[in-house]
């Protein structure tokens, strides 16, 4: 039988595999890996049957390495020993009382952020996790500076690494806020290019690094450029200058957990997303680090995968 899927092969058919190849007798690999010489050897033989090829040549006397063997030997030493680095790694972080500090911008838009934060600290419960809400400019100072490992940096476009890296984490669907009295707010969706007419209030990269160039970036995808009335730093004076009927604005959806009295949130054709990136250090070689990188990356495939079924 050919092996057609790796995953069938368990490390532990590697490693009995590595003590008879350097032992060169089951008898010894038996002892060295303290189970039934019978157990080994049948063993062996199912991982011979996986790969679809002969590994050992045996005789009463002695065992000797076929080619395909010489070169898995070489491979599986490989893989035994990265394997054994990321667990002493995993170990490390439970044995140490580490720390990780995130910057973000404060704002009611984070989601990957708290989602990420809990599950962090359910891994690891010993390594202490330390918020630092700043502005933009200075997260990547500090990033620069080394006084943070990770920040969240909203919608922000790359421009001059600073030997900074740079990841989205997660996508947001955007929806428009109209004031009650909008001839759009009676409509349960919104088409995009139905609001080239109207005043938008922006967010400034204060208040949403990113924000600008992605509204730009947005409306003329659908072939205008956005009016835009006035650019504030919050959320808040979004909502009190569409409340006052000054304008529109479209916002991430969390925008629905902020009060939002006398206003109308709608959903928009065709819909728009926003993005969420993270920016670290490209010199920043913390187990730490790469630990929350991975619980980042696997609460966004969580999300996108959200994100596609709703669509």
């Amino acid at each position: 039988m050919i092996l057609t899927d790796t995953e069938d092969m368990e490390l532990r058919h590697l490693r009995y595999f590595v003590a008879v190849a350097e032992q060169l007798s089951f008898t010894r690999g038996a002892e060295k890996l303290r189970i039934a010489q019978p157990s080994l050897t049948r063993q062996i033989r199912d991982l011979e049957e996986e790969i679809g090829a002969r590994l050992l040549d045996r005789s009463k006397k002695r065992v000797k390495l076929t080619k395909e063997g010489e070169c898995l030997l070489a491979g599986a030493r490989r893989l035994l020993n990265f394997s054994t680095e990321i667990v002493e790694s995993v170990r490390e972080l439970g044995r140490k009382s580490s720390s990780i500090r995130i910057g973000y911008v404060p704002n009611p838009f984070h989601r990957v952020l708290p989602m990420s934060i809990s599950t962090f600290e359910q891994q690891f419960p010993t390594v202490s996790v330390k918020l630092f809400g700043v502005r933009p400019e200075e997260q990547f100072q500090a990033l620069v500076d080394g006084k943070l490992d990770i920040a969240f940096v909203g919608a922000f476009e790359v421009s001059g690494d600073r030997g900074l890296e740079f990841r989205v984490v997660a996508a947001y669907q955007v929806l428009a806020l109209l004031p009650k009295t909008n001839r759009l707010a009676l409509r349960s969706v919104v088409k995009l290019r139905d609001l080239e007419s109207m005043f938008f209030i922006g967010l400034s990269d204060a208040g949403y690094p990113g924000y600008p160039a992605w509204l730009a970036a947005t409306c003329g995808a659908v072939g205008f450029s956005p009016k835009i009335l006035e650019v504030v730093d919050s959320e808040l004076q979004v909502i009190q200058a569409v409340r006052s009927e000054l304008g529109i604005a479209l916002l991430p959806e969390q925008i629905r957990n902020v009060p939002h009295q006398n206003l109308r949130i709608r959903s928009v054709t065709p819909q728009p997303l926003i993005a969420s990136a993270v920016a670290w250090r490209k010199d920043n070689s913390s187990p730490v680090l790469a630990a929350y990188l991975n619980t980042l990356e696997k609460i966004g495939s969580k999300m996108r995968s959200m994100l596609s079924t709703a669509r």
